[in-house]
């Protein structure tokens, strides 16, 4: 009958634009984490930025608000933000092909914790910033987490925490991109 014909026009439709829509989404997450990597490896110190925003020469390569937006995750998290634009990157080619857009939800949760955990490591164990001069390496997240209890926590047997930590940064990353050793 002509009637679910048309119901079933308009179902094929409906896929075939949500498809595209999740399709497009993928792209932009990948894009976003592009401009994001290339706005933190062009970051200098010297750039405005929200601790000193009165610098005129601007050498990010995403301009005015790449300084800022690089500053505030160097600022906040320290060198761990590296990982943020390649999970990014990661998840939109992921969410391209297999459609599925909760990847995303999935994998920010991962981030944060990926996040949190490498700023402690960083904080911990390589504190002295060289380019980041005013949080260090691990960010104020970082030096807010080393001042709690976990602070003893590590003490207790450096050596073995370090390592522990690599190892833990490393897994919540992979699982963050949704890695899969199969299909690797």
């Amino acid at each position: 009958s002509p009637n679910m014909d048309i119901k079933k026009l308009s179902n094929t439709l409906y896929i075939f634009t949500i498809k595209r829509l999740i399709e497009i989404a993928g792209i932009v997450i990948s894009c976003l984490g592009i401009l994001l990597f290339i706005s933190l490896i062009s970051h200098t110190p010297e750039d405005p930025n929200f601790i000193f925003p009165d610098n005129i020469k601007i050498k990010n390569m995403m301009g005015f608000r790449g300084s800022y937006i690089s500053d505030f995750f160097f600022q906040s998290m320290g060198l761990i933000a590296y990982l943020i634009p390649l999970t990014f990157i990661l998840n939109g080619i992921s969410i391209f092909h297999k459609k599925k857009l909760f990847l995303l939800i999935e994998s920010t949760f991962f981030i944060i914790c990926y996040s949190l955990v490498g700023s402690l490591f960083f904080s911990f164990f390589y504190n002295d910033g060289y380019s980041l001069y005013i949080n260090g390496n691990g960010g104020f997240v970082g030096n807010y987490l080393n001042l709690t209890f976990l602070n003893n926590l590590i003490n207790f047997n450096k050596n073995m925490i370090y390592y522990f930590l690599i190892l833990l940064i490393l897994t919540l990353f992979l699982i963050s991109i949704n890695f899969n050793p199969k299909n690797f």
